[in-house]
């Protein structure tokens, strides 16, 4: 092994994460055991401990009580989708929907929502524009297929913006569900532009709790803005555990 830089565990993390990323260490692979990487890669015990506890939180190894760790068997990544020219800022979906998968297999589809009013966090009142500590409408949406969780979004709007109107809520009264570019339209504010942001973090405990996943594991993070004229009238993330997804858009092509 090379000379020793940073903290003793991460040269091992790094090796280790290396080689099954790589396939020196193939799906279902044992992984050295704590005894052996104290050995070969000269740490000690909290260190090749420490290696293995984030190697297990990143979901790259499994733990068989009595029998060690080993390189976990991931199935092929499954796609969400959007299409755009429908369904512009909204949530991926589930290819084939109630229709069926990519197979023609039936999906059971189900997503809850739970809506309440709290201060906006300082980057959400930073996106939208308002004062630190402003009430927002917050949406939680978990999206799950065949029992499984596959994403988990939560939306921030001003709650100055649609107080006592009919659209106050997402989830609920005449256009409950519809999105937020028909709901905004309907108390005459035209969203003229979407974007989003696309990247990787860490997911929180309570992420990963309601994902089923290994608190730490890598999620693709969707950040979405709705606008209108130039201003913030919605902002979310989209999470989607990275390993066991990719994500998919259509757009529409206008001939030249």
């Amino acid at each position: 092994m090379g000379a020793a830089t940073g903290p003793a565990y991460l040269r091992v993390l790094e090796d280790l994460r290396s080689r099954i990323r790589s396939g020196a260490l193939e799906p279902g692979a044992r992984v050295p055991s704590r005894n052996a990487i104290i050995a070969s890669y000269g740490v000690g015990e909290t260190a090749a401990k420490h290696a293995l506890r984030v190697l297990l939180a990143e979901g790259l190894i499994v733990a068989r009580p009595g029998s060690g760790c080993y390189v976990r068997r991931e199935p092929a990544p499954d796609v969400l989708e959007r299409d755009r020219p429908r369904s512009p800022g909204s949530p991926f979906g589930v290819p084939g929907g109630a229709g069926g998968d990519r197979g023609g297999r039936a999906r059971r589809l189900a997503r809850e929502h739970q809506t309440s009013r709290a201060p906006a966090p300082p980057w959400v009142a930073a996106r939208l524009g308002v004062a630190a500590g402003s009430a927002a409408t917050v949406t939680r949406y978990l999206m799950s297929a065949d029992g499984r969780p596959v994403q988990l979004a939560v939306s921030y709007e001003p709650a100055a913006l649609t107080a006592r109107t009919p659209v106050e809520l997402p989830e609920e009264g005449p256009l409950a569900g519809r999105g937020v570019i028909e709901r905004m339209a309907s108390v005459g504010i035209v969203v003229d532009e979407v974007t989003e942001e696309v990247g990787t973090r860490a997911a929180a405990p309570d992420e990963a709790a309601a994902l089923g996943i290994a608190a730490g594991a890598v999620l693709l993070v969707v950040e979405r803005e709705h606008r209108a004229a130039g201003r913030a009238v919605e902002v979310g993330q989209v999470l989607v555990p990275a390993g066991a997804f990719r994500l998919r858009y259509r757009f529409p092509v206008r001939p030249a």
